[in-house]
């Protein structure tokens, strides 16, 4: 072996690690109460989507009933990630140096293994939706009553009346497509609990 490589290795490395110093936004962002109090808000909103998501889903599974039709699920998912998400791109801005070294092996062992966890039911939830029947489309309740859906397969379809039995198969399929909420909103709790992680540290080593 050449005695050079370890040393290229070794300045690889330390390249790798190096972490730039924090400037004035970096500590404020890190030090802020307020900021934190919100980190662990948007947390909570995406952890609300993720479960909010995947239990409409995994409910419609037996028997095509679902808790939130596909137009509700969407508005919370536009009330809970719009506002998180835009706070998350801020706070990645302000806090960038520190975000390239962040990995998920720095976190203690409970929570890592339970954003491990969620990551599994995560994709067993999406896998299982379409393994049972999922679709794009929207649906419609007309005076009489009569039930609409319209699917999207290469182009939005128009509006087909249905049966109900129907109609309650097709609102189904649409919740179940709705599952990949459930990895927006993990991958953003994962993101502001990184965030509340380099907090702690940062406090931590100003005491």
């Amino acid at each position: 072996m050449n005695p050079v490589e370890p040393e290229k290795l070794s300045r690889r490395r330390d390249l790798m690690n190096r972490v730039e110093p924090d400037n004035e936004f970096t500590q404020w962002r890190l030090r802020s109460r307020s900021c934190g109090v919100a980190d662990v808000i948007a947390a909570a909103a995406a952890i609300s989507l993720y479960a909010v998501a995947g239990i409409d889903s995994v409910v419609s599974w037996p028997s095509n009933q679902v808790l939130l039709s596909d137009p509700d699920l969407v508005r919370i998912a536009i009330v809970l990630l719009a506002p998180t998400l835009v706070w998350l791109i801020v706070s990645a801005g302000m806090v960038y140096g520190r975000m390239q070294t962040w990995r998920l092996s720095q976190l203690p062992a409970r929570p890592r293994a339970c954003i491990v966890a969620a990551a599994v039911v995560c994709a067993a939830v999406i896998v299982g939706g379409f393994m049972v029947g999922a679709a794009k489309g929207s649906v419609r309740i007309l005076p009489g009553p009569r039930y609409q859906v319209s699917v999207i397969v290469n182009s939005q379809t128009g509006w087909t009346t249905v049966p109900l039995s129907q109609f309650r198969l097709w609102q189904a399929s649409f919740v179940r497509e709705d599952g990949f909420f459930m990895f927006f909103g993990l991958l953003a709790a994962t993101a502001f609990i990184a965030l509340l992680h380099l907090r702690r540290e940062a406090t931590r080593a100003s005491l």
